[in-house]
């Protein structure tokens, strides 16, 4: 899959990442290609899967949503895991869900407008079956939440192969 892909693709992908409302027009004469190149490979990478949706980037604080969270969840068996992201996918505060290693099975972000709100969050994920304990870890400020610097960093030579 990675070799599908070249410069031309990496740099559409870091534009269309920090600002999905962009026109092909714009996109194309920032990095010299043709509108209908820009048009073919934006098609070919929602086909390869690699573009899942154009989306934008929420300031969740100016909402009013100024408490954030982290919560690692344990589980009672390793079984409950299906029924368990089923559940918590349904809680809107819920706003990313990972399956991970090492002591937590499920790490989720959760965004709040306050402690208050946080509690009643947490208090609902504590009747789910299937859920042992959680631990929560409250975030302070986000300092870094982007994509484009690790589409600079990508090496095309690297990958390939």
């Amino acid at each position: 899959m990675k070799s599908k892909i070249d410069t031309i693709d990496l740099e559409i992908i870091k534009h269309l990442s920090s600002n999905a409302k962009i026109s092909y027009t714009d996109l194309a004469s920032r990095i010299l290609v043709s509108p209908s190149t820009v048009h073919v490979r934006v098609k070919r990478l929602e086909d390869l899967g690699i573009i899942k949706n154009f989306t934008i980037r929420i300031d969740y604080s100016k909402l009013g949503f100024s408490f954030t969270a982290y919560l690692g969840v344990f589980l009672d068996q390793a079984k409950s895991i299906d029924n368990v992201v089923k559940v918590l996918k349904e809680i809107p505060q819920i706003t990313v869900i990972d399956f991970t290693t090492g002591q937590f099975s499920i790490f989720c972000k959760v965004r709040a407008m306050d402690s208050a709100a946080a509690r009643k969050v947490l208090k609902r994920i504590h009747t789910i079956d299937g859920i042992s304990r959680t631990e929560t870890f409250i975030s302070m400020e986000e300092i870094i939440n982007e994509k484009d610097s690790l589409i600079d960093y990508m090496d095309l030579n690297e990958t390939k192969g």
